[in-house]
């Protein structure tokens, strides 16, 4: 392979307190978080809006406030679910504690909290590299429509779910298997089916009364039934609250989603899929007869990738026995939600007992200054199918935003903070419960 050298000089553009780099679930909340506490903090974000998943994604509900019919998620992700219901955009869905959403509300809702505390924006910006000293991160390198160009803090978070800038920082990374990787999905919204009949009409609202599962049975069973239907998953149908869209997640294909090439592919994939399987439902259902497909997520859903190997991890013995920390970043409540990159298999494991991420799963010793927040952080496979729900990864970056405070005021490294204090930030914002 060739090689080329490039030099140029970039412009250092600003100096913050500290840089989140993804502006997800996790990402958005991170920075509300450090600002709050008093932090000049930026927040770059690829697209040109926040929400991750949720809103470049259509991945609704959201999932992981409630554990056995009580809340245990509470701090800044409970009270963007608050002020989105005045809005009429949310709804929780008693008893399971799932928050049905509207993608459009949940962006403008996530930018005004952040800007309401001073967070500075940076969407449609790309981060491609950073620079490192000894074990510290000083530099994001950044891309947007104006060039190339540089921006310098203390503490960085990173909260892009794949662990970019952890890796490109070259802190101590693992991926899962490429056997076993939860796979990726595509979802999407479709118009004019008939929510009104036994087919549909409970199965959009995941609240689990009746004990009622998630997954539509009948037309699960049916698309298994067909041998011409591509792979799938669930299906799972989701209301939107406002209108008559539903979002739709029922396509599935096993790929890293660290290999550009490997994720462009299943990407073109899934789209082919997402028409195939709604071919089959007009087929079928007369509920679905008149239905049409009226937007596509931006990027396929991605469940799984890197992690950093951190000083702490969540591990599937501590979820078993409810271990708690003196310093929780989260409270995991939701099952351990297994999907099965070749087939159509979901594995869903309860949890038993209270579960909780350690804050010392957000750092690695080898870096002093970088943080992560959301999917990307240190846990084994099963306990991490738990996690990855937004409810936890929004208390993760909750989390994140307090030790990058506490870091800046003690000039400790992230991953030797006090525990004492720590905790006490933690337990005086109320956001793991």
């Amino acid at each position: 392979m060739n090689t080329i050298t490039l030099k140029k000089d970039l412009t250092v553009r600003a100096a913050y307190d500290c840089i989140v780099c993804g502006g997800g679930c996790a990402g958005f909340v991170a920075a509300i978080s450090a600002a709050r506490a008093g932090l000049r903090v930026a927040l770059v974000e690829r697209y040109g809006f926040l929400g991750g998943t949720a809103t470049a994604g259509y991945v609704v509900p959201i999932s992981g406030f409630y554990f056995k019919e009580k809340r245990v998620v509470g701090g800044i992700a409970w009270e963007f679910v608050n002020r989105l219901e005045a809005q009429g955009a949310a709804m929780v869905e008693l008893p399971k504690g799932h928050v049905s959403v509207h993608p459009e509300n949940y962006k403008v809702v996530a930018e005004q909290m952040a800007e309401e505390c001073g967070v500075e924006l940076y969407t449609n910006t790309v981060l491609i590299d950073c620079l490192t000293d000894g074990q510290r991160v000083t530099h994001v390198i950044l891309n947007d429509k104006s060039g190339t160009y540089a921006l310098t803090a203390e503490t960085f978070i990173d909260a892009t779910g794949d662990g970019d800038l952890a890796y490109m920082a070259g802190a101590p990374m693992k991926s899962a298997d490429s056997g076993t990787m939860q796979p990726l999905s595509l979802c999407f919204v479709i118009e004019n089916t008939d929510a009104t009949t036994d087919l549909l009409k409970n199965y959009i609202h995941h609240n689990g009364r009746d004990a009622k599962q998630s997954v539509n049975t009948a037309i699960r069973e049916y698309l298994l039934s067909c041998p011409d239907a591509p792979q799938f998953g669930g299906p799972w149908f989701n209301t939107l609250l406002l209108g008559k869209s539903l979002a739709v997640n029922v396509t599935r294909a096993g790929c890293d989603a660290t290999d550009p090439r490997a994720f462009a592919a299943a990407e073109r994939k899934l789209r082919r899929d997402m028409f195939a399987i709604v071919d089959l439902l007009r087929a079928k259902f007369p509920e679905f007869k008149d239905c049409a497909i009226v937007s596509s997520a931006i990027n396929a859903g991605i469940r799984e990738t890197r992690h950093l190997i951190g000083k702490g991890t969540a591990t599937l013995q501590s979820f078993l026995d409810g271990t708690t920390y003196p310093c929780p970043a989260a409270h995991s409540a939701h099952p351990m939600d297994i999907h099965d990159p070749k087939s159509a298999g979901q594995q869903l494991i309860r949890l038993e007992n209270n579960a909780y991420v350690p804050c010392d799963a957000l750092v690695c010793e080898q870096l002093d200054n970088l943080i992560v927040a959301g999917r990307c952080l240190s846990a084994e496979a099963a306990p991490y199918a738990s996690i990855r729900v937004q409810a936890t990864l929004m208390s993760t970056g909750e989390a994140a935003g307090l030790m990058a405070k506490l870091s800046h005021t003690s000039g400790s490294p992230v991953h030797a903070l006090d525990e004492a204090a720590l905790s006490a930030m933690i337990a005086e914002r109320d956001f793991v419960l």
